[in-house]
């Protein structure tokens, strides 16, 4: 105990008579790695949960139904529909009919899948009515409209990522020619095209559930796939257990399953985010090992007189331990207030803007805590290399040196 009381009258007295400059730079320094280590992890939550959201509100849902052999195709869905309707956390689910067309307007053409969906439980699982941003959505007993992506459409949007192989000037109102693989060819207005900011929903074609029965009417009370919407995404596994109980012949899979490149793009980002820290925790340790080596240097002298009067090398040890604690604990603080009161509010009011959409940092308490402890850490690690070294001197050798 009189060790650390020693050591921390040390501690006190080498930080209120050292440079002031020194303590300020080194402070801002571990101040500024502090900060990188919550920003881009923040960033990178912050974009893994932008995509993922998109991916689940635009294209897939929470859990996705298929049916099991040859022939894909789920019967009696408003059987099914509604007993999974009733499975509690369950808050919204609807079917789509697939069949592969070819689009043609004027002189441009590309192919996609066009979906048949019913219109109003569509907007119980998925958000793209709200992406429209030319014409309407559709309606339940539409025929003869469809609403198109707008990678599908162009809508003169040149800065899209498929612009050349879209159809370039197709907007709201205009009549395009749709042939479907089954051989039936159609005259459609779009009624509205959507930019959901999510490349694969924004490839999409959807026409009513009526609509594509005029088209195939083999497709009637039957679907390619059921997409569920959940109140909570952790309770999936539940969920598909009891629905696989309602009938044989069925597939599942999460909205995980289907990530496909997203889950390539946040591994991506999570090596990066690893590096980025390693790089920052390297800067936070090399600034206080030079701060303590160089003061280390000049008082030599005064540490082995301290040591010739009784001071134990533990207490000097600790002095150095304690004001690198001192520098880390304030720059971590600093750090907190300029994060959580500057730069997430600024961000906040000019967001990034990514393929996906806006994206937002996260004040995740959990990261504060953890950057905290490995800052504060790694001063002390970075403090104690130089001050075994200095403390190793025989003492004559460092009085007279």
């Amino acid at each position: 105990m009189r060790s650390l009381r020693v050591a921390f009258f040390l501690a006190v007295k080498s930080i209120t008579r050292g440079n002031i400059g020194v303590t300020l730079l080194t402070i801002a320094m571990l101040m500024l790695a502090n900060l990188n280590i919550l920003f881009f992890p923040s960033l990178v939550d912050g974009i893994i949960h932008s995509a993922e959201e998109r991916l689940i509100d635009t294209f897939s849902g929470n859990i996705i139904i298929e049916a099991t052999g040859d022939n894909p195709i789920i019967k009696k869905v408003d059987e099914l529909i509604a007993r999974i309707e009733a499975i509690d956390g369950v808050t919204g689910v609807t079917y789509r009919n697939s069949m592969g067309a070819e689009l043609v307007y004027e002189e441009e053409s590309t192919n996609c899948v066009i979906r048949g969906v019913p219109p109003e439980r569509e907007k119980e699982v998925f958000k793209i009515a709200d992406a429209v941003f030319e014409g309407s959505y559709l309606e339940a007993r539409e025929l003869d409209q469809i609403l198109l992506g707008v990678q599908l459409a162009g809508s003169d949007r040149q800065e899209i990522e498929l612009y050349s192989s879209s159809l370039r000037r197709v907007h709201a109102g205009d009549k395009i020619s749709i042939t479907y693989t089954n051989g039936v060819k159609k005259q459609y207005q779009v009624k509205g095209v959507f930019h959901t900011e999510f490349i694969q929903t924004d490839m999409l074609a959807f026409v009513t559930e009526r609509e594509f029965r005029s088209v195939n009417p083999l497709a009637n009370n039957r679907a390619n796939t059921i997409h569920v919407k959940l109140r909570n995404d952790s309770e999936a596994v539940r969920i598909i257990g009891e629905i696989a109980e309602f009938r044989d012949g069925l597939q599942f899979q999460t909205w995980e399953d289907t990530a496909g490149v997203i889950q390539s793009m946040t591994d991506s980002f999570t090596i990066i985010k690893g590096i980025l820290t390693m790089v920052n925790l390297v800067v936070a340790g090399i600034t206080v090992f030079i701060v303590t080596y160089i003061d280390l240097v000049n008082k030599r002298r005064q540490i082995g007189i301290e040591r010739a009067v009784g001071i134990t090398p533990g207490a000097i040890t600790m002095s150095y331990v304690f004001r690198a604690m001192f520098y880390a604990i304030l720059a971590v603080v600093t750090a907190w207030l300029l994060y959580i009161y500057a730069v997430v509010p600024l961000e906040a009011r000019y967001p990034f803007h990514f393929p996906f959409g806006d994206v937002m940092l996260f004040v995740n308490q959990a990261l504060l805590i953890r950057s905290a402890l490995i800052i504060l850490g790694v001063a002390i690690a970075a403090a104690l290399l130089p001050v075994q070294q200095t403390i190793r001197i025989k003492l004559l050798d460092a009085i007279w040196e």
